[in-house]
């Protein structure tokens, strides 16, 4: 399948997702009192509708699962089973909708080891 099948399919399968599931709030995997306290840093936010915080659980979850999709494809094109940081950054590179990520990268997406041998760590930039 090609790359752009799957995010089709992704897709679809979100908003089958949503149009199923509409507006239950029990199935969120981020803290929604955390994304509440978040929303009050900004000084011109006082009070956050309840709804709110569960809207930005969803669009979070979808957002880190899309660009864990493309990702996760330069790992499999590159036939590894370990999801790099080159991948992620390849995912942001790969579409203009992540532009705004690409000012978080390193320069240069390549990992080179450390200088000393003995080390397991690795040293990005």
């Amino acid at each position: 399948m090609e790359k752009n099948n799957y995010i089709e399919e992704y897709w679809k399968d979100v908003l089958k997702y949503i149009s199923v599931m509409g507006t239950d709030t029990r199935d969120n995997s981020l803290p929604l009192a955390r994304i509440k306290r978040l929303m009050k840093v900004e000084q011109e936010v006082s009070k956050v509708s309840s709804e709110v915080p569960v809207l930005f659980s969803r669009i979070t979850e979808i957002f880190i699962e899309e660009l864990t999709l493309r990702a996760w494809q330069y790992t499999e094109e590159g036939k590894r089973r370990i999801l790099q940081r080159s991948d992620v950054c390849a995912a942001i590179k790969s579409s203009d909708i992540f532009d705004f990520l690409v000012y978080l990268m390193p320069r240069g997406s390549a990992i080179e080891p450390t200088t000393n041998p003995a080390s397991s760590k690795h040293k990005y930039h």
